[in-house]
């Protein structure tokens, strides 16, 4: 679902850009204007994601771990391989190997109060956040640091129930950068989709871990701007 939806806004996005000019970035074919990100993209070659850094309104962030595999040949919709993605509004950005990996990137628009919620996340309190989320649905739920400030960031794997999303597993990385005085943060949250493949040998090089692995150049390279 996530995947149609990303289609259906890049479509409309590239459809109705009539005053965006193709260009080509360190590689990489994008539909760009001026020096905002590119609204839409897409990578020519592993090495080009090796190099990318997209600067967003709120925040910084490297593409994922590309490899040379992912551009050979076509995918399960005869499109060419390889990566893909846009950006709107300054704020979310997506990269998509379609139709195994997708990666999603949003922020909110402006610094937050803190609540229970967040103080729990200070607190590294889990047995706070067991309230919200349904036993069953989510698989784990821990805190980490990542990003260029070890940022804390709460991580849940969850599925979705259904025959539609028997193969898909999903991972959100919500990560915080709080303010000194920890009344208020910015939030930066990174979702992985994962579809599983039907053919078995495809199935092997296109993993749930490997997805995993690849985000994590994301997470290191991740740097969250801020007011204070």
């Amino acid at each position: 679902m996530r995947y149609v939806i990303s289609m259906i806004i890049m479509i409309m996005m590239i459809g109705c850009s009539g005053r965006e000019m193709a260009d080509r970035i360190n590689g990489a074919m994008v539909y760009a204007s001026g020096n905002r990100p590119p609204s839409a993209f897409r990578v020519a070659n592993a090495d080009v994601m090796s190099k990318y850094i997209f600067n967003m309104e709120n925040y910084k962030i490297g593409m994922p771990e590309g490899r040379a595999y992912d551009f050979i040949g076509k995918n399960a919709y005869g499109d060419k391989n390889g990566w893909f993605g846009f950006t709107s509004y300054d704020r979310d950005v997506s990269f998509i190997l379609d139709p195994y990996y997708q990666i999603d990137v949003s922020t909110n628009e402006c610094p937050q109060k803190v609540t229970k919620y967040e103080r729990a996340i200070l607190d590294n309190n889990l047995t706070y956040f067991k309230k919200f989320f349904r036993p069953g649905l989510f698989d784990k739920i821990y805190i980490r640091h990542y990003g260029k400030e070890s940022y804390r960031c709460l991580v849940t794997e969850y599925r979705w129930k259904g025959k539609d999303y028997k193969n898909t597993k999903f991972i959100d990385y919500d990560c915080y950068k709080f303010n000194p005085s920890k009344t208020e943060y910015e939030c930066v949250t990174i979702s992985l989709t994962y579809s599983k493949p039907l053919d078995p040998k495809l199935a092997r090089i296109f993993t749930y871990e490997d997805l995993k692995k690849r985000a994590r150049r994301m997470l290191d390279s991740l740097y969250i701007k801020s007011l204070w």
